[in-house]
């Protein structure tokens, strides 16, 4: 799978989604300070006809000669698409016409053309089979149920899926970011960060372990930095936590346990959903945590289990709509997180890719978790070098 974080993939469930338009609302909004590419992908399986919408068609389709062609589009004409994104603002715009079979050798054609780094808005729904882009978002119709082959073989991987309906979104163009010249998306959500613990198993505050030249606390925030409308600290001492410029939330009632930080930071929350993480898990995974926030729809928290059925409470998606019986539970002496569960709607989310995953209890861990870093480091440098 090629990886590039600077690629951002527009697909939909159908037509009459808004794709073109959102696209063209990305592009403009980043055309005047960066050189955006514009890139459309039509996939043309010969089995399954001679047009992917069905019909005779238009005849892009069936002019294919080879396993693929690209396009330079040149035409100002508002009734294409790639035209659309060329009046947009964007730097070059290429269309791909690609045999479903050669996706991978299309691509690869594709990103010769395509400096490294520039940032990409890309229309397509197979594509993402052979590319791990920034982010892949996925359109929804809401008045339309079908969800062409196309798109159902890839919204599993989406990053957001976006319903559309009365012509208007429900997550705006507006919310897609640059970090790092690579694309990242703003949950309408807030973050919060628990340092209240006594860190007693390390034997020195776990918040400010040195990680790269700076704190742990800051490291982690600065992951989870533009990703969220509001980031939050909960501790007890906010002068020692001024430096990150985020507001800090101290415990209703101190010495009360990990629960008594999670009731007092959703309490203090500008946000429905709040994605919330303890101070010692150093990596932060963002696909995860985008994941979590896109099924919460219907629970009050998201949790990650691992394959061997460890449950990570201090990882996990909460809903304002927990806050009234984490309250009881409170009330009634209980401290354990463990004991709001039974109480609340909760969904699990499986995670097999744990190589991202430390959580940092002890010395030891520190230590293998600093070395494993600067032991990647030696590795990436090599790659660059040879």
């Amino acid at each position: 799978m090629i990886s590039r974080s600077n690629f951002i993939i527009i697909g939909s469930t159908g037509r009459n989604t808004g794709k073109t338009e959102f696209a063209c609302q990305l592009i403009g909004q980043y055309a005047r300070d960066h050189q955006v590419y514009g890139v459309k992908v039509v996939t043309i399986d010969p089995n399954e006809g001679n047009c992917p919408r069905g019909g005779k068609g238009c005849g892009i389709c069936t002019s294919l000669k080879g396993d693929y062609e690209i396009t330079d589009e040149k035409i100002v004409d508002p009734t294409k698409d790639t035209s659309r994104m060329l009046m947009a603002g964007a730097f070059k715009v290429y269309f791909l016409r690609v045999s479903v079979h050669a996706l991978e050798k299309g691509l690869k054609a594709l990103l010769k053309l395509i400096p490294d780094h520039a940032l990409t808005v890309c229309e397509s729904n197979s594509i993402r089979k052979v590319i791990e882009p920034g982010l892949f978002l996925v359109i929804k119709n809401l008045n339309e149920r079908k969800v062409k082959q196309s798109c159902a073989e890839v919204v599993h991987l989406a990053d957001k899926v976006i319903d559309f309906h009365d012509m208007n979104w429900n997550f705006h163009p507006d919310r897609i970011l640059i970090k790092n010249q690579a694309w990242i998306l703003r949950e309408q959500a807030t973050a919060v960060i628990l340092a209240g613990g006594r860190s007693s198993r390390m034997g020195t505050d776990k918040s400010m372990l040195d990680v790269n030249g700076q704190p742990l606390i800051a490291h982690i925030a600065h992951q989870l930095d533009g990703h969220f409308d509001e980031i939050i600290i909960g501790a007890n001492d906010p002068s020692k936590y001024a430096f990150l410029n985020y507001p800090v939330i101290a415990d209703v009632e101190k010495d009360q346990g990990p629960l008594m930080g999670i009731y007092s930071c959703l309490m203090a929350s500008a946000s429905e959903v709040n994605f919330i993480t303890a101070c010692d898990i150093p990596e932060m995974n963002l696909k995860l945590i985008h994941n979590m926030i896109n099924i919460s729809g219907d629970a009050d928290i998201v949790m990650p289990v691992s394959e061997n059925d460890h449950y990570e409470p201090l990882y996990a998606v909460y809903r304002k709509s927990v806050i009234p019986e984490a309250k009881l539970v409170l009330e009634g002496d209980g401290r354990r997180i463990t004991e709001l569960l039974g109480r609340v709607r909760v969904k699990f989310i499986s995670f097999s890719d744990t190589a991202w995953y430390q959580n940092l209890n002890l010395v030891d861990d520190y230590h293998v978790y600093i070395k494993k870093g600067n032991l990647d480091k030696c590795f990436r440098q090599k790659d660059v070098t040879e």
